[in-house]
């Protein structure tokens, strides 16, 4: 029983990291128009992370631009 419990809080905070690094990424991407390059730079990241992220979060880079 107590592992249930465990289990349903690391999805909670897992959801909640997810949902906020959705977020950076939307508002980078916002600031940039879409543009990829410029969005992973001013992350701190690269461009190859950065795809690899708005893939899984299923972001439509085109309605920044």
């Amino acid at each position: 029983m107590e592992n249930d419990k465990l289990d349903t809080r690391e999805n909670v905070l897992e959801r909640c990291v997810s949902d906020c690094e959705k977020s950076v990424i939307v508002h980078a991407l916002a600031r940039t128009k879409g543009n990829q390059s410029a969005a992973a730079k001013l992350l701190g990241t690269t461009k190859r992370i950065l795809a690899y992220k708005v893939h899984k979060y299923v972001i439509d880079c085109e309605q920044f631009r």
